[in-house]
């Protein structure tokens, strides 16, 4: 493991734990000895990217710069792995580990695009925005719009799903519900009925909350 490997290893557990609501400058000295080694925090101290009082450890700017990067080409990567190449979760958490400190920027941004600019990982933990999420913003405000927005008759192309620990949501992608289909909607009460090629779907409507699309003209 190299010196930028080691770096963006060690910010990645201050960043995570920070996500934890936990800042115990114990608790992530330790779990950074752990994954890293000891000398790692006095290091990262010293070269300016974290700051540790007797009881708390920070990030600072410059560190958080790097913890935020880092943790985005994770997120996407596992994104990748898990909805395009459709590896199971053992496969993915390694290959995403060693992609995060090889994908260049304009890679990461394509990545990200391709994917739809999505908001979580496969784990459920929040993606950072990047430069190609500012620029699309105003185009998915305005264009891309939750499945529950449709009205019996309209068609659509589903963009990007929302994917969180829901059963039905997994089941509904394995009959074709995925980003670049084309859908129909028959009916939005009391369930919305959507057409997915030749499969009609009933879904409830927290799940069409999670399921963005692009409206089709007829």
């Amino acid at each position: 493991m190299d010196a930028r490997h080691k770096i963006e290893e060690a910010l990645s557990v201050v960043w995570d734990e920070r996500e934890k609501n936990n800042d115990s400058a114990a608790d992530v000295r330790q779990k950074i000895k752990d994954k890293i080694g000891e000398e790692m925090v006095e290091s990262l101290i010293a070269d300016g990217y974290i700051a540790s009082g007797a009881d708390r450890i920070q990030l600072t700017a410059k560190g958080e710069a790097v913890a935020r990067d880092v943790t985005r080409r994770q997120r996407l990567a596992e994104r990748l792995l898990i909805d395009v190449l459709e590896l199971n979760r053992n496969e993915m958490d390694s290959s995403a580990c060693a992609l995060e400190h090889i994908l260049s920027k304009e890679v990461e941004e394509s990545i990200c695009t391709l994917l739809g600019h999505p908001k979580e990982c496969p784990h459920g933990l929040p993606i950072p925005a990047g430069s190609c999420c500012a620029k699309a913003r105003d185009y998915l405000e305005s264009v891309v719009v939750p499945l529950s927005k449709l009205s019996a008759g309209e068609a659509a192309q589903i963009v990007y799903v929302l994917t969180r620990e829901h059963p039905q949501l997994h089941k509904l992608m394995s009959f074709g519900v995925t980003p670049g289909a084309k859908i129909s909607v028959h009916q939005v009460f009391p369930a919305f009925v959507i057409q997915v090629e030749e499969t009609q779907l009933a879904l409830e409507s927290e799940i069409a909350k999670e399921i963005f699309v692009k409206r089709i003209k007829n």
